[in-house]
């Protein structure tokens, strides 16, 4: 796969990027273009791919999927004076979903118990649509519906 992409460079995907689904990185650089500030993929074991075995139903997992279709991210935002900061509000992951669902993700979860900000889930799965995507959030270690992670 050539590397089209504007804002993101191969070695930010960890050593995953032969086997990210196109579509993903397509998406993914234009969530970045409309968020208008760095969006950084997360280096955690199993935020860009992970081999979880033919079982595994993780959209991260290229062993059932043959490709990886998930990626976190931390968008990060203009704090005091200007100065990147990594988002943490709920207004920001507020216009982090709604940048996603314009965008065109199927999955889209919001994790407000993750470091160094909040972190955003962002995939590709194929038994859902942009109209009606997966939403969720992870607040304080619990799977929790998407309004608790925007309040």
């Amino acid at each position: 796969m050539g590397n089209a992409m504007r804002f993101f460079k191969r070695d930010e995907f960890g050593g995953w990027y032969e086997s990210m689904s196109a579509d993903l990185l397509l998406k993914l650089d234009d969530f970045r273009s409309r968020w208008g500030a760095p969006v950084v993929v997360s280096s955690a074991p199993g935020g860009v791919g992970r081999n979880d075995g033919p079982e595994g139903t993780s959209q991260h997992n290229v062993d059932q999927w043959g490709e990886v279709r998930a990626v976190d991210v931390f968008p990060m935002v203009r704090g005091e004076g200007g100065r990147l900061v990594y988002m943490n509000s709920a207004e920001d992951r507020a216009r982090a979903v709604r940048i996603a669902q314009e965008v065109g993700f199927t999955g889209i979860g919001v994790y407000t118990d993750t470091g160094p900000g909040n972190m955003v889930h962002l995939d590709v799965r194929i038994d859902r649509n942009a109209i009606d995507p997966a939403l969720w959030a992870r607040v304080s270690g619990q799977y929790v519906g998407i309004d608790r992670g925007l309040a």
